[in-house]
């Protein structure tokens, strides 16, 4: 058995009643949690190689942070990436996931990669062999002949084709399957709201998946897309930049749950220059940020599930909670977003999000209370993997 000394737990729940515990200890057997009970000096079963301390009182242990939609396979920056050999999208991976691990995450949901490589980076994540993240996949994600993202896509067409683009995904054994059903920012030629797939097209798509027993999302950034998306039974909204009301009050009813990816479109609206964004993407952008806020705010005010994710960066999930918290959440919300929401929306909730028996033992470590200040994410002192520390200062 494993144990951590805390002087400050945010349990990503209310243990006891209480958010954050004082004074605790964490106990853990083979990668998951099996109690969290006050620390009593005088009863230390325990020997010295068996105790991660974390006992000093400017130290947080959070619920390892968890980015709900990202790619690892890019930078974010240099579109010319898109059309880089499968080596070496594979070592970008790594060097991203391992940007990750060091940021606090301890869970990523990667939303597409070409080629199926996102299949065999996870199984090299999971052997060991890479310093990462806990990774789920998407594979392919399925678009139209053409569609947004068609550099590393499953082009199909037509209710059948869509069918079978699903199947080959489940074939390879994804955790989720992902539709473009609408444009987006990052290809030229295509408006983000255009409409890309069909009605029968994403009904197709949405059986095959439910009746495996997978999620399934669709990146749809406003307009008819979608509404299809919802109307259709899509578990999660990826980006949804231009909500109406009543599309948020079909999301309340079919029970969609939604990630928004603030930070993506900010900052290339922001810094996209700076790094070379062509200025087609970085137009569209900058059309979008007010907009995006707008239906974030909705969202949170109607109680919709958010979770937290970054699609762009590698990293930068404390900034997507601080742009959160500047457009009106509390850094209480913008943490649930990232540990025990997150682990909601994306169908992990029985073993991730929150620090309680029965989950995984996954914490991450940062100095300084980011229920005061959410800056102080970006202070990591350790991140711990299913019992494990994978990366320490």
């Amino acid at each position: 058995m494993k144990v951590l000394k805390c002087s400050n737990i945010f349990t990503g729940t209310k243990l006891r009643g209480k958010k954050v515990l004082k004074d605790h200890v964490i106990l853990m057997d083979q990668g998951k949690i099996i109690n969290v009970e006050p620390f009593n000096v005088q009863k230390l079963p325990w020997s010295k190689d068996d105790i991660f301390d974390f006992s000093d009182r400017n130290l947080f242990v959070l619920p390892g942070l968890i980015d709900t939609h990202l790619h690892l396979a890019h930078g974010g920056t240099d579109i010319t990436e898109k059309a880089d050999p499968d080596p070496l999208v594979a070592l970008r991976m790594a060097h991203n996931a391992f940007k990750n691990l060091k940021a606090g995450m301890t869970t990523v949901r990667d939303m597409g990669a070409k080629n199926h490589i996102d299949v065999h980076f996870r199984r090299g994540v999971q052997l060991g062999l890479i310093p990462s993240p806990r990774v789920f996949i998407s594979g392919q994600p399925i678009i139209t002949t053409g569609g947004h993202c068609y550099y590393m896509g499953r082009e199909a067409d037509g209710p059948y084709e869509v069918a079978r683009a699903v199947r080959e995904q489940l074939k390879v054994q994804v955790d989720y399957i992902k539709l473009m059903v609408t444009g987006g920012v990052m290809t030229p030629g295509v408006g983000t709201c255009d409409l890309q797939f069909q009605k029968e097209e994403v009904e197709a798509a949405v059986r095959v998946a439910h009746n495996a027993g997978k999620m399934i999302s669709s990146h749809a950034q406003g307009g008819p897309g979608v509404k299809l998306t919802i109307e259709c039974g899509v578990d999660i909204l990826e980006h949804g930049i231009y909500l109406a009301e009543e599309d948020i009050e079909r999301m309340k009813k079919k029970g969609t749950y939604y990630i928004p990816t603030l930070i993506a479109i900010k900052e290339i609206a922001e810094e996209g220059a700076k790094v070379g964004v062509p200025q087609w993407a970085i137009d569209k952008a900058v059309g979008a940020t007010e907009h995006h806020r707008k239906s974030y705010q909705m969202a949170r005010k109607a109680g919709i599930p958010i979770g937290a994710g970054t699609d762009y960066r590698p990293g930068t999930l404390p900034d997507e909670l601080r742009l959160m918290v500047s457009y009106g959440a509390s850094n209480e919300e913008a943490l649930y977003s990232a540990t025990s929401v997150a682990a909601k929306v994306i169908g992990k909730e029985e073993l991730l999000g929150s620090i309680e028996p029965g989950k995984m033992a996954d914490f991450t470590v940062v100095s300084g209370n980011p229920l005061e200040d959410i800056n102080t994410l970006k202070n990591v002192e350790a991140v711990i993997i299913a019992g494990e520390i994978k990366w320490s200062k």
